[in-house]
């Protein structure tokens, strides 16, 4: 029998992703554990390994529900005393803290800054003279992108490996079931891509179609497409590119917003030639 859920007063999340497993985060998570066992709080009390908490430079990260309450860099001595504070006090540790509810800033000596991603101007070898920011590459970033290009009709183009350029003129399945590949199918489409993180020993077809390189183009010389996104493996071969038409504002502004984070009315454009 499951445990009742409804007996469940607090509530720990103990991330367990990659950063926080080379940070011994099982260790910690084991005393913690050990902890409501031995102390009789296994039945109102649930923990939850939840991959990951999305902050990796805090390794290992816990969260504590209800309250919001955001450890950094939990340790095995820090994972007991914060079980013991929230559970015999109702309280916080609050130097272990990284974030709790109410607070405008992370309490991080570690925090990573990511640049934000800006056109450049290239001289593109198979489209000439270009602006062109390099993109993300991710699964989380390229499945909503072709759910968003492909399942509604939209005024796009398709161009897969070195074939020709296929306008789409009817809804398209995106379909990402497998693994590690997203399927895209439909009357005038049918592509497979690898968008997920690879084991190393996949094998060498489904590496050959692992997306590495996203880029984002926009042309300067006119013509009825003018922007795209082309995606690439690793070693540099072309996978696919979605055409933008120049017409098609919607599109265009929601690749910016969304995938770019770039704001359509300021563009950021790098001076370097």
């Amino acid at each position: 029998m499951g445990k009742n859920i409804s007996n469940v007063t607090t509530t720990f999340q103990f991330c367990d992703g990659g950063s926080c497993q080379k940070a011994k985060s099982e260790i910690a998570i084991r005393e913690a554990r050990a902890y409501l066992r031995n102390n009789g709080l296994w039945d109102t009390t649930h923990t939850i390994k939840t991959r990951c908490n999305g902050r990796c430079e805090d390794a290992p990260t816990w969260i504590v529900q209800p309250g919001n309450f955001w450890y950094k860099n939990v340790t095995p001595e820090k994972a007991t005393a914060i079980m013991k504070s929230h559970m015999e006090k109702n309280q916080p540790v609050e130097e272990h803290l990284l974030y709790k509810e109410g607070w405008s800033v992370l309490l991080t000596d570690n925090e990573r800054t990511i640049a934000p991603i800006v056109f450049k101007n290239k001289i593109d070898p198979e489209l000439g003279e270009a602006l062109v920011a390099r993109s993300f590459a991710s699964d989380q970033h390229l499945y909503p992108l072709f759910q968003y290009l492909c399942t509604e009709p939209k005024p796009i183009a398709v161009q897969q490996y070195d074939t020709e350029i296929i306008e789409l003129k009817s809804s398209h399945q995106v379909l990402y079931t497998d693994p590690y590949e997203v399927e895209i199918k439909g009357k005038e489409v049918q592509l497979r891509l690898a968008i997920a993180g690879m084991p190393k020993n996949i094998s060498e077809e489904i590496i050959d179609r692992k997306v590495s390189v996203a880029e984002v183009i926009w042309l300067k010389k006119i013509s009825t497409f003018t922007k795209a996104i082309r995606l690439k493996n690793k070693k540099g071969k072309h996978l696919v590119t979605f055409w933008i038409k120049e017409d098609d504002r919607t599109t265009w502004n929601h690749i910016l917003s969304i995938y770019l984070n770039m704001s359509p009315d300021h563009i950021r454009i790098s001076e370097e030639v």
